[in-house]
């Protein structure tokens, strides 16, 4: 069976003209840490996805040795001058590994291949042949799932009114997981298939469904349950309640969102134009609307607009964002183009577009022509 998927992986790659790379290392609780490599690319004019590596990461989680670990992974399988595209998260290592690849800085701007401050990579050599094994018209591409999960952190961080709320729920999902004898009466009273999820810090969208299955409960029922059971502090009043159901409403298109972000079997990054376009009207609308939650929203359209300033600039749409915004490195035109060549979006997107009629009109002249 290894054979096979041996051969099956030699001719992906042998088919393969341009690939694009994911990379993203994992650390167990044993402190074990694993670098990943997919390789994405078109075979017979079909998406198709193979792991390249799965293989432990010795050593400190610098960007040179990132680096040199994926050199060697991508020379082991023989993609030499075939990388156009790589996929990361925003952690810095990786955007310094990133910087020492491609010959760019940590912003996506181009540089001369030297590197300023030899201390940033901790280790005492100098980097020598990793830009080798890499075309020389490559981009670092930003996750974004990952980036839209650090806008969602952002307008989390400021529901300081509601933080009581999210802890109630929070503590009613521990409860369920860590206590056998209340889940069991939790399962008689409201049924089996209704426990409420465990949130993960690694994925914000854990945190919407806890809250979303939390606002969904029968409350008199559940309110019923944790008095009998001497949980009083965990019982939701109706402003509570009323809190709870508008921020899974306005958080509800971001899960959307992330959700349609991580298909394997489809091209993701032709939705980031249109998902942006969406969540910026979106939030717009619930700013009008909103009274209870206004600095949520507020806080989430800050961080969209700041963190994807970038790619709202390469449409043509200028915001002011807070000096201290993160801007992430949404610069490049394969955004635009990939939305506008994916039959399902096209110019469609062009409707939420905040801008004129001849504004939009230049701007599918740009990416057309």
């Amino acid at each position: 069976m290894l054979q096979s998927l041996v051969t099956k992986l030699k001719s992906f790659l042998d088919q393969c003209s341009d690939v694009s790379l994911t990379i993203d290392i994992w650390t167990d609780r044993r402190m074990h840490s694993f670098l990943g490599v997919t390789a994405h690319a078109f075979v017979n004019a079909t998406p198709d996805s193979r792991l390249l590596a799965f293989k432990c990461f010795e050593g400190s989680h610098t960007g040179q040795h990132i680096a040199e670990a994926l050199e060697d992974v991508v020379d082991e399988s023989g993609l030499r001058n075939k990388v156009r595209c790589i996929v990361t998260d925003n952690a810095s290592n990786m955007r310094k590994a990133l910087s020492l690849i491609l010959d760019i800085n940590d912003s996506g701007v181009l540089t001369d291949g030297t590197v300023d401050d030899p201390t940033l990579w901790d280790e005492e050599d100098t980097v020598n042949g990793v830009l080798d094994n890499f075309a020389k018209d490559q981009e670092h591409i930003p996750c974004f799932a990952h980036s839209l999960q650090l806008v969602v952190r952002d307008g989390l961080s400021a529901l300081s009114a509601a933080r009581g709320l999210l802890a109630k729920c929070c503590k009613l999902a521990s409860l369920l997981h860590q206590s056998a004898l209340f889940r069991s009466s939790y399962e008689q009273v409201m049924g089996t298939g209704k426990v409420v999820p465990s949130s993960n810090d690694t994925r914000w969208n854990s945190t919407y469904r806890q809250l979303r299955c939390v606002a969904e409960l029968d409350q008199s029922k559940v309110n019923t349950l944790l008095r009998d059971k001497g949980h009083n502090n965990l019982i939701l009043s109706g402003k509570d309640l009323q809190q709870l159901q508008e921020i899974v409403s306005i958080l509800e298109p971001f899960s959307e969102a992330t959700d349609m972000t991580q298909g394997d079997k489809m091209i993701t990054i032709s939705c980031v134009v249109p998902i942006i376009l969406s969540l910026h009207k979106h939030l717009q609308s619930r700013l009008s609307t909103t009274s209870m939650l206004a600095s949520f929203v507020g806080a989430l359209h800050r961080s969209l607009k700041g963190r994807f300033a970038k790619l709202f600039e390469n449409m043509g749409i200028q915001f002011h964002t807070e000096a201290s915004q993160t801007q992430l490195a949404f610069s490049s035109n394969l955004f635009l183009q990939a939305a506008s060549l994916d039959p399902n979006f096209a110019f469609n997107w062009l409707e939420d577009h905040p801008g004129t009629s001849a504004e939009k009109e230049a701007l599918r002249l740009k990416i057309s022509g």
